[in-house]
């Protein structure tokens, strides 16, 4: 821990003017906030106007802005990993007792660690999500999406510009939460390349009436294993451009 501290303690002193770890922190309570007191405004004013429900979308809703709180986490992580790789501090951070590995580490941990908290935030206190046994295993899904995206912009990305860009089309994948609602089977499988179809799908099959064990157990098994293989090819991919 006290090879982390240093970090830890510049981490802290950045918070406050640092967009990306603004990001981080401030962006899932701020949506928290937002769909708990406006969401409900919103519908009202929406269904005076016309005879459109928008609570009648609140299970779409849900995945949809929590898939968005673990992106905001990996997109932040995956451009600071890519800022201090650009200023050549990941060969300095390589020389000391915390090496590279304990730095990747520290920036892929922290993020993950704040992204889980704020998910959990967000969906016992939004007002628009439901508490079932299945959101255990959403969050444990969603555990994964922030290193996951890091990753993803730090291996494919060669500085931050092009970070920036990439982290545009890692918007699409949120396409998963769309097939898990909007498409029938077997056709919204589809969308099983998006690691974000998972815990939307299984957050849908955990509020569905009498939802069957086995039917969550196979999807969320489905889902951990495709999480993990994806996080191992990307950290395999990293190492390899970093020793280069």
């Amino acid at each position: 821990m006290f090879r982390y501290r240093t970090m830890l303690r510049q981490d802290s002193r950045n918070a406050i003017k640092d967009p990306m770890l603004l990001l981080i922190t401030l962006g899932p309570l701020l949506l928290t906030l937002v769909v708990r007191y406006g969401l409900r405004p919103l519908a009202e004013w929406i269904a005076f106007l016309s005879s459109f429900d928008l609570l009648s979308y609140s299970s779409f809703i849900t995945v949809f802005l929590m898939l968005l709180v673990p992106q905001l986490a990996g997109i932040a992580a995956g451009l600071l990993i890519l800022d201090e790789r650009d200023e050549h501090l990941i060969g300095i951070y390589a020389v000391t007792p915390l090496m590279k590995s304990g730095y990747l580490a520290y920036r892929l941990i922290l993020p993950t660690s704040i992204s889980i908290i704020m998910t959990a935030v967000f969906l016992l206190f939004s007002g628009v999500s439901r508490y079932e046994p299945a959101n255990i295993a959403v969050l444990l899904l969603l555990l994964l999406e922030t290193p996951i995206l890091a990753m993803f912009l730090a291996t494919f990305a060669a500085n931050k510009v092009e970070g920036l860009a990439l982290s545009k089309i890692i918007g699409l994948t949120l396409l998963g939460a769309v097939f898990a609602y909007f498409v029938p089977a077997p056709w919204q499988l589809i969308a099983g390349v998006f690691p974000t179809y998972w815990p939307a799908k299984l957050y849908l099959e955990g509020i569905a009436g009498n939802p069957s064990a086995s039917t969550i157990t196979v999807i969320f098994i489905v889902g951990l294993l495709f999480h993990l293989l994806l996080l191992q090819q990307m950290s395999k991919v990293f190492w390899k451009k970093i020793e280069q």
